[in-house]
């Protein structure tokens, strides 16, 4: 046992051993300490200066990660002159850091939905995955699908290569709309918190809030004046443009988590905010929406025949709209004016629309503005009613004048000046006003204790928070910013979600949204830098019918027609992937949120470098370096190979490969360990769109490629391995893991398709030949687990157990590399198994072998199902199976994993062919095993990732499994 020594940390005394360095003692006691260059594999650096502390009687400050303590040292790790200096270094290294944490188009999303990584799980064909993604920001894809203004593709970089952007909503509809057929996603319900809140409002904010509150397990009550939830989604934007089934859908995955509904309940006429609270609600959500119309402030346009847009829209949504005369005007140039004229001609009027300024300026979408003039609207530019004619107490027209564009106004647009003597009286028998509308703020006027309001009718709220000025209320949603778009309402429905929540638990009301860099918009970057790096495509287009098609059957039927399949997958492939690579595990962009620093307080030159993508595995991109040096002293110290090297000096240092070369030809061998060091995105895995970024399950488990059994942390997200990465305190291999052991489990979806289900058919007929076989052999891989050898021991009948013995392979002379092919066959002989011999049998079992059919019959499972065999069945990876892995030293390493194998595991296959439910069962194998064994008893009771035996290693060397060659073939293809 080490000596211990005193010392003050943070003023507290404390013993801590006398070996340690003060970053070591002091995460030992609670504190810890950040650091970039610092890695327990590596000697100390010293490089980063983010992991200072103040030590009293020391000149400076003092790096804690090289620095032992001493007795009596006083050190403080918090002070305010520590945080500063903290701060400071981190605002240097972002001076000059580049990137983009996120891509873009999220930044650009009102909700921030993370659209990266929602692209990459459709490119990859994992529909319901990104669906889900999506569902996490936005519980109404289908919606925004079918209606949303896309912002998030004006700043699309795609736009920088082949001129277009990537069709990032038609991709959203296409997914969530593939989901609905599929059954829509329910995400789990929080545990009862016995907290309830309330939400008046059961449009696109109310419903995100009470989606997000239901999954922190708080009880919600909606309120809603309407018959039916969804709110202007319903009831301003007409059916041919957004279905009801398609709206009610997914709607009912909302309130499907449990929720109490008041329909037909307004606030201010059926209940108060104080009622509310006296019946239970712990908290009230305000997200009443936009229901009034902006007045024209025109003569007599209180007359009736004279409608808001947002009335008329409702009223043909209830079906309360009575039809008068034959022609109709609408006055505005927004996408309601464009719903009004297109719903007004579908009522039966003929239609014109009236808009102040040219049509080049008005605010509706172009397709919105196409589609309406192609359905018979006649558009009547620099033209504003001054108004409403009266005959006999009701509106028959209007008085307009002719307007022209004088000097811009505060929009930035040319505003628009009446020419004098330009009246003229119009005939309409409906006017139809949709310049706009308000929240009813007339709901409140009864209560006791009234949130404050703005001259513009909205409520005073914090817009981070969304709390208005009554403790307890909060407001989301139209009646906050005012009326905006559906996205919008949504993004202020989960934060508000979020704030409530906190306010809920009685912590305090902050959201901090993490720290974020960016190359820039794209009217600040040069598409020559992009375009050449890129194969250009056409971007894929929505089908819109035809507008006598449009208008057939009532004109009521869907308007356009989404992506197919292919189509989808096609699109999606257009991505060019802007948001980093590491923005869920960047040590840098959680430093900076943590310490709140800054790319713009030391502002100035930048390094500008192009990513190396030489390597088929593994990117350099130089630009996201902060020089800490930890992956050329990975590459150097722990693997003795000196692949990468520091270039240049001073600001312009970057690494390279050596000599610039690519890296497979300086000696890499792509263990990746290059990556697991780096605290940023600069060594990044070159694997394109399948491993995201996503926000990943993770579990450590055992590798199987060889006899050594490191340990592996593998990232998973909806079902597909995402990463792999070395396990730092892993004392097998020093922490240390090989190609075979990152790439081989990730790559193998992809390259086989294994995790493909077996044919039923195929099950049976493999079971056939079983049970009519009087001798069966069966063929193992020594990559198996311990059960699964076991098993596979009883499948046999009056044949043998065999191994498949191999020629010797050469191993790599690099520390920590992977054996190639002896493995420890101790278990494999206690079981009775021999070297293949082959014949004399009436069925061979090849469990991990491609096994040719001779006049033999033979069974292979193996990757992919792809054999010669008479029957080949797909079987799982190693990493999609739990139970124990014999390793060189005798010892069982345990496999774990978020993804377990449905079926096409060798213990499920193993008890289908044989009809034996008890070769499937794990607990009863280990039992098995531990009576058969004895060397066995007690080693599967440990909880850690290894366990001893009692089991003497016996190493031979053994042919390679299909696994193995599957991927050895991959890595030649690849130049490697």
């Amino acid at each position: 046992m080490s000596q211990e020594v005193n010392i003050i940390l943070n003023g507290k005394e404390v013993k801590v051993s006398a070996d340690s360095t003060i970053r070591q003692a002091a995460e030992a006691n609670g504190n810890k300490i950040p650091t970039f260059c610092y890695d327990e594999r590596l000697k100390p650096y010293t490089s980063c200066f983010l992991c200072v502390v103040e030590v009293e009687g020391a000149r400076g400050m003092t790096p804690a990660c090289s620095t032992k303590v001493a007795e009596g040292m006083k050190i403080q790790t918090e002070s305010e002159k520590v945080l500063a200096t903290r701060k400071m270094s981190l605002d240097l290294v972002l001076s000059d850091h580049s990137g983009d944490c996120i891509a873009p188009c999220e930044s650009k999303c009102p909700s921030n939905v993370d659209i990266q990584g929602y692209i990459a799980h459709i490119s990859n064909g994992n529909f319901a995955a990104a669906t889900k993604l999506i569902k996490e920001q936005n519980p109404l894809p289908v919606v925004c699908g079918r209606i949303c203004p896309h912002p998030c593709e004006s700043q699309c970089r795609r736009t920088l290569v082949d001129g277009q952007a990537v069709a990032i909503n038609p991709l959203k509809r296409f997914a969530s709309e593939y989901e609905l057929d599929q059954g829509a996603y329910l995400p789990p319900v929080g545990k009862d918190t016995g907290k309830r809140v309330a939400i008046v409002g059961g449009g696109p904010a109310g419903l995100t809030a009470a989606y997000k509150l239901r999954q922190t397990g708080h009880a919600v009550d909606i309120y809603d004046m309407m018959p039916e939830l969804g709110g202007m989604t319903r009831y301003g934007i007409p059916s041919f443009r957004l279905p009801w089934d398609k709206l009610d859908n997914e709607i009912k995955a909302i309130t499907d988590l449990g929720m109490n509904l008041n329909m037909n309940s307004k606030l201010g006429r059926d209940f108060t905010i104080e009622s509310l609270k006296a019946d239970g609600a712990d908290a009230v959500l305000l997200a009443i929406g936009a229901f009034k119309s902006k007045k024209m402030w025109v003569d007599n346009e209180d007359l009736p025949g004279v409608i808001g847009g947002v009335d008329f829209l409702g009223d043909v949504v209830l079906k309360r709209h009575e039809k008068k005369g034959e022609t109709a005007v609408v006055i505005g140039g927004g996408d309601t004016a464009m719903d009004c004229a297109r719903v007004a001609v579908r009522a039966g009027y003929k239609t014109t629309l009236l808009y102040r300024r040219t049509q080049e300026e008005m605010p509706a979408l172009q397709h919105e503005q196409d589609e309406t003039i192609g359905e018979g609207v006649e558009f009547k530019i620099l033209t504003a009613p001054t108004a409403v004619i009266d005959k006999d107490g009701q509106a028959v027209g209007l008085t307009v004048i002719t307007m022209e564009l004088g000097e811009p106004d505060a929009s930035g647009r040319r505003r628009p000046v009446p020419i004098e003597g330009t009246e003229e009286d119009l005939p309409f028998d409906l006017i139809i006003s949709a310049i706009g509308q308000d929240p009813d703020m007339s709901c409140i006027e009864n209560e006791k204790e009234k949130p404050e309001v703005t001259k513009w009718s909205t409520f005073v709220y914090d817009e981070k928070v969304k709390t208005t000025t009554v403790k307890g209320v909060f407001a989301a949603g139209d009646c906050a910013f005012g009326p905006d778009t559906v996205i919008r309402a949504i993004g202020e429905g989960k934060h508000a979600a979020k704030a409530i929540d906190l306010f809920l638990m009685g912590a305090p009301v902050e959201i901090k949204r993490p720290y974020e860099i960016s190359r820039g918009w794209l009217a600040d970057l040069n598409s020559d830098d992009f375009s050449p790096r890129w194969e250009h495509k056409k971007r894929a287009l929505e089908t819109t019918k035809p507008a006598d098609v449009r208008m057939a059957n009532g004109g009521y039927d869907p308007i356009n027609i989404g992506f197919d399949e292919a189509t989808a997958l096609a699109e999606s492939s257009r991505c060019i992937e802007c948001g980093c690579n590491a923005r869920f595990s960047c040590d840098l962009r959680d430093y900076s949120t943590e310490y709140n620093a800054s790319e713009k307080t030391y502002a100035g030159q930048k390094r500008d470098y192009a990513e190396d993508t030489r390597h088929p595995f593994i990117k350099i991109e130089a630009d996201k370096c902060i020089t800490c040096g930890s992956c050329v002293r990975v590459c150097s110290e722990l693997r003795d190979i000196s692949a990468l090297a520091l270039e240049n000096r001073g600001f312009f240092t970057k690494i390279v490969p050596a000599f610039g070369d690519p890296l497979q030809d300086v000696g890499c061998d792509a263990c990746g360990m290059c990556h697991d060091v780096c605290p940023t995105g600069a060594m990044a895995l070159n694997l394109g769109k399948e491993c995201g970024p996503w926000r990943t399950s993770k579990a450590i488990t055992t590798c199987t490629s060889c006899t050594i059994g490191c340990a592996l942390k593998v990232h998973s997200k909806d079902g597909v391995f995402t990463k792999i990465e070395s396990v730092v305190e892993d004392s097998v291999n020093s922490g240390v893991i090989c190609r075979d052991g990152r790439f081989q489990f990730q790559l193998r979806d992809s390259i086989t398709g294994e995790a493909a289900e077996a044919n039923s058919s195929d099950v049976t007929k493999a079971a056939e030949l079983y049970s009519s076989a009087g001798k069966v052999s069966v063929v193992v891989s020594p990559s198996m687990t311990v059960e699964e050898l076991y098993a596979a021991s009883k499948m046999v009948k009056g044949g043998n157990l065999y191994y498949m013995p191999g020629d010797v392979k050469k191993s790599s002379n690099k520390p920590f590399s992977k054996i190639e092919t002896s493995s420890n066959i101790s278990l494999m002989e206690k079981l009775g198994a021999k070297p293949f011999a082959g014949g004399g049998v009436d069925l061979i079992v090849a469990l991990g072998y491609d096994i040719e059919a001779t006049a033999t019959k033979t069974i292979s499972l193996t990757v992919g199902a792809v054999g010669n065999a008479d029957v080949n069945l797909p079987l799982s990876s190693n990493l999609r199976r739990v139970g124990f892995f014999l390793n060189q030293d005798g010892q069982l390493g345990r496999l774990e994993s978020d993804i377990v194998a449905n079926g096409s595991g060798p213990l499920s296959m193993i008890a289908a062919i044989t009809g034996n439910a008890e070769l499937g069962d794990l607990s009863g194998l280990q039992a098995g095993l531990s009576s058969t064994v004895s060397e066995l008893k007690d080693s599967f009771v440990a909880k850690g990732r290894t366990s001893t035996t009692g089991l003497s290693p016996k190493m031979a060397d053994l042919a390679d499994d299909s696994w193995t060659l599957a991927f050895s073939n991959l890595v030649s293809e690849k130049g490697l």
